[in-house]
């Protein structure tokens, strides 16, 4: 092979190389910090490079949010299915983790969740990345809905509700506000199963007897 010859990318592998140097670029730096130029840099290919998988840099931040839900989805899944036949578990496990997605990689969360991405103009596998995360919930309270261990309300409101509670609970841990409740993760996790065993119960006290 000639030696002036480069060597040819294996389809694919610049892609993720790519998306692999803006992720990390993301978590150190933050959005400000990320440009095509840099994460090429990084990846160590020419500053052209980039181009030839995504048109600008908003091409690329929808495909590295892609591949954060994808390992939100897999890792809640994961979560939930050491816990198999048990909806009850399986929504914990599955909230928690999703909790210490938030904290462990908050930059990451911020743009999943923050509103820097318009989810009504983003890819459409964007979307469907996003949607699997949500459906994940759905899919835990139909089982506990079928098996008679949640109540019997629309999933998606219930779905909601808990996604609601859940992905606050992240942002207040992450924005430093509950230092004293969650400094470790070992605190980070039982403060989520708390809260967690909280939107299953409610808070509302049982109607006392009339007489």
């Amino acid at each position: 092979m000639p030696a002036n010859k480069q060597r040819p990318y294996h389809h694919g592998d610049l892609r993720r190389s790519l998306i692999r140097a803006g992720t990390k670029m993301i978590e150190e730096k933050g959005l400000d910090g990320l440009s095509l130029r840099e994460v090429a840099r990084a990846a160590g290919v020419s500053h052209t490079a980039p181009y030839r998988h995504f048109r600008d840099k908003a091409d690329l931040i929808a495909a590295i949010a892609q591949k954060g839900f994808e390992q939100l989805t897999a890792d809640a899944t994961a979560a939930a299915g050491c816990h198999a036949k048990n909806p009850h578990e399986q929504f914990v496990a599955a909230s928690v983790q999703y909790i210490l997605f938030g904290v462990r990689q908050p930059r990451m969360a911020h743009l999943l969740f923050g509103g820097v991405i318009n989810m009504k103009t983003a890819p459409r596998s964007l979307k469907a990345a996003s949607w699997a995360a949500f459906q994940l919930v759905e899919t835990i309270i139909d089982s506990g809905k079928e098996s008679g261990v949640f109540r019997d309300r629309d999933t998606m409101e219930l779905a909601v509700a808990t996604w609601s509670g859940i992905h606050g609970l992240a942002q207040l841990i992450s924005g430093g506000y509950l230092t004293r409740l969650a400094a470790t993760e070992r605190q980070v996790e039982t403060l989520g199963k708390m809260v967690c065993e909280l939107l299953l119960s409610g808070i509302l006290k049982p109607e006392q007897g009339s007489g």
